[in-house]
Parts: structure tokens; sequence; C-alpha cells
């Protein structure tokens, strides 16, 4: 049963809820010891009453306890409070990107400066084993200040404890062998597919966050999972030059190497990405871009803490190895 505003679990007080996740119900919240508002990630009720959800649910805020990068979310604790089970979190006063990206997609200063901040991210996540497996704009949020932050790390997976017979950080029963968990549109070929997983699966994804911020348009379409997903594994993603001819050579070549279907082919780590971007920082000079808010799709109130539920065609995917399988061996040949 989610909270409602007034409830009081622990020494917070719940306001408002601000989105729901396939891991959790995000509220803000008053910390009422220390006369500060934040964001509460609350595990439901039939998941805190499943022992393995509930180790899982501790392990990821363990895990991210050493994500100290000022991209990505901090997390203060993790608590319970009468049988609630919650993490609190830093709340962050902004939009999702999702939100900020117009029809014919960012300027050019805006593009690098996030993707930058992205990527920086994904190399201190990277960087201490862990892989996000569900980046994707609704995960991001900028706030009003013009910083990036990444969130809801809820499908991240410890590579480090899965090469020691470890598992997903945050798995449920919907994360166990023989599923595939995610976001279709922004799945990597690998992920789509049920094939092992390692760093380079966030930075196909991420490719897909640049295409999308430069072009407006995600690189991949279906009017359904399945076929978001033969796409993935089929299409060849349209230069981003083709739709505006304005961006520059290097940053459609960054893209592209991001898309690349084989992992081998990719971009090999996040830092890379970063230090690519950086480079196109110093070529272009550009002040910063973040300092004054985006155009957006829409003037919605500004929303902050953790990711919303997802909308339009950014379905959760939850797909059988068996199904996954049989469009990659026809879609993606092996060898």
């Amino acid at each position: 049963m989610p909270l409602s505003s007034g409830m009081k679990p622990g020494s917070y007080e719940i306001l408002v809820p601000i989105g729901a996740g396939g891991m959790g119900e995000v509220y803000r919240a008053s910390d009422t010891k220390l006369g500060r508002d934040v964001a509460l990630k609350v595990l439901p009720a039939e998941m805190a009453h499943d022992p393995e959800r509930l180790v899982r649910f501790r392990r990821e805020a363990k895990a991210l306890a050493q994500l100290d990068d000022p991209n990505i979310v901090t997390i203060h604790s993790v608590e319970e409070s009468d049988g609630v089970h919650f993490l609190t979190m830093q709340l962050v006063e902004g939009q999702p990107l999702d939100r900020l990206i117009p029809a014919g997609g960012l300027p050019v200063e805006q593009i690098v400066e996030i993707a930058r901040a992205l990527a920086d991210a994904l190399a201190a996540a990277h960087e201490k084993g862990i892989v996000h497996r569900d980046l994707k704009p609704a995960n991001v949020m900028v706030s009003s200040e013009g910083r990036v932050k990444v969130l809801d790390f809820g499908l991240a997976k410890d590579v480090r404890a899965a090469e020691l017979g470890g598992a997903t950080l945050t798995s449920v029963s919907q994360t166990e062998v023989g599923v595939v968990m995610g976001t279709p549109a922004y799945m990597s070929p690998e992920q789509a597919s049920g094939r092992p997983l390692d760093p380079r699966t966030d930075i196909f994804s991420l490719g897909v966050v640049l295409h999308e911020m430069a072009t407006g348009r995600r690189p991949f379409d279906g009017d359904s999972s399945a076929e978001l997903i033969s796409a993935i594994l089929r299409d060849t993603a349209p230069p981003v030059t083709d739709l505006r001819p304005d961006l520059p050579s290097d940053l459609a070549r960054i893209i592209r190497r991001c898309l690349e279907k084989d992992p081998r082919h990719r971009v090999q780590t996040a830092r890379d990405v970063s230090n690519e971007f950086r480079d196109l920082s110093r070529q272009a000079h550009p002040k910063s871009a973040l300092a004054a808010p985006p155009v957006s799709r829409s003037t919605p109130a500004a929303d902050s803490g953790a990711a919303r539920a997802d909308e339009g065609s950014g379905w959760r995917c939850c797909l059988s190895n068996t199904a996954a399988a049989m469009l990659s061996s026809r879609l993606w040949p092996t060898g």
C-alpha cells in the first residue's frame, strides 16, 4: 500500500509522491532530525516479505554508498520502521532529461556538457564494478542549477560479484536467470538477447541517449517491445548528421561508436567517452549551456529525487531468454 502525505516512517515525514519504478515507490520527505528534505525510496510491501529481495535491496544501498561522484545521486542510509523498508537519498530539484529534450534535439553545447557528465557518472560506477543496466533520459535529472545526476540503480549489477558467483544487486524474481530486464528502447543488443553483460552495455545505452539528445528521436523504433528489440539487434542507427547537418562530425562519430552492435567495436570504456567529450568541449570552448534552462517539450512542475514511472514507449521489459535467443539467432548471427 503506497504511503500518503503526513505519514511518518521513522524520523521522516512523507510530503508528496515523486514516482515509482520496479523496485519501489519514491517520495519527497522531510528529515525531521536534520531539518532537510530527502527522497525516500520505499520497498513495496510484497517485496519486503521476501527475504531474498530484502537482502538485495540492502545490498543496493551498500554498493551505491561506494559511488562518491557529483553526477550520481547520493544515498544517505537504508532504514526500517514498522515494517517499512526504505532508502534515504539526496533530493534533486529539477527535471528529468526526457522532459528537456525538444523535438529537434538540444543545442550542441548542452549535448556536450550533459554527455560528459553522464560518461563521468558511468565511469565512476564502472570503476567500482557496477553496471547500471537502465540508463535512459527518465533516469537522469538536470537540477535547477544545471547539475546532472544519474538516478535509479534499481537494476544495477555488480559484475565483480557476478564473477564470484553473485547476482544482480537489486535482483527480484524478474531478474533471475531466464529473463531480461531493462527498458527496451535503451537496451544494448547483448542485454536484449540475454547475453552476459559488462560495462560496455551501458555505453550502448549512453549512445541511444546521445542520439536522442542530438536529434530528438531514439535511433530504433517499434510499436512493441519485441519490435524494438528486433530493431536493436538488426538495424543500423541512422547518422545523427542525416537529421541535423549542423552537428559536428566528431559528435556523430562518438555516437556511432557507442552504438556499435558488437561490444568489441564500441568505445571500450565510459572514461574514454568522457575524454572524447572533454576534447569536444575544449575545441568549441563554449560557456556552460546548462546554467540556462533548456527548451523543454512541456512545462511541468519541477521533478525531484529518483526515477519516475516510465512514460510512452519506455516500457520496462521482462522477456524470457528463450524468446530473446530466438530473435538473436535470426537477427544477430554469432561468431
